[in-house]
């Protein structure tokens, strides 16, 4: 996995392997920023004693403020509190998982996220208008943070659609299909101004609430430096 990211994406990454979820996600940023962390069921309370109460997904300041209240700082001191006496100090669901993840104890399921079918971005304007320069400027920045969830996603589009909510509640909807996957923020502001263009065409009624979306979405392929994704 490490070497397929790192041909794909000229990044590293760490991995943690583990019996379970919580350690796996513990383990993953034990070695950064190119680590490999593997933890057996024999190795699991060994690997815990390295560990400081806040590595453990769940255990935040808070919980560790009122903890250190009672001497507890450690996982080993933690470990010195029985189940009953940390439920009672932060109710039957965290106080279970305080006890069993300070243990490497975790069941949560491993599940795979179904693919998105589309992103999308939309935002209430601050007052309504029909003029396409305050309008383009609001879309502009839409586009701007959808990319992000874009990169975030690993994936590219081939489609991109703009939704205008009028002040009258209608709406009004303009798409197009691209030539090609693309991953670039050049394109797809490109695209959303020509829309944009298209649905002002004898537009009197005000626009209230404006969206950018893409689809058709697939994996990322061929990229060989992140700077291209720009």
């Amino acid at each position: 996995i490490k070497n397929e990211v790192r041909e794909k994406t000229k990044l590293t990454c760490s991995v943690g392997i583990s019996p379970n979820k919580l350690l796996s996600k513990i383990a993953s940023g034990y070695k950064k920023p190119d680590g490999l962390t593997t933890v057996t069921p024999d190795n699991i309370s060994e690997f815990m004693e390295t560990l400081n109460l806040g590595d453990i997904h769940g255990i935040g300041k808070k919980t560790q403020q009122k903890l250190a209240a009672e001497n507890i700082e450690t996982i080993s001191q933690a470990k010195s509190l029985d189940i009953f006496e940390l439920i009672n100090m932060f109710g039957r669901k965290s106080g279970t998982y305080i006890y069993n993840a300070i243990r490497g104890i975790d069941d949560e399921p491993v599940t795979i996220r179904a693919p998105m079918l589309q992103l999308s971005k939309i935002s209430t304007l601050r007052e309504d208008s029909v003029d396409y320069a305050f309008l383009e400027k609001s879309l502009l920045e839409l586009c701007e943070k959808l990319h992000l969830s874009i990169l975030k996603e690993n994936r590219m589009f081939r489609s991109v659609g703009i939704h205008l909510t009028q002040d009258d509640l209608s709406t009004k909807t303009r798409s197009r299909m691209l030539r090609n996957p693309t991953l670039s923020l050049d394109e797809l502001k490109k695209v959303s101004r020509q829309l944009l263009k298209e649905a002002l065409e004898d537009q009197s009624t005000l626009v209230r609430r404006l969206g950018v979306k893409v689809s058709e979405l697939s994996d990322i392929e061929g990229q060989s430096d992140i700077t291209s994704y720009f």
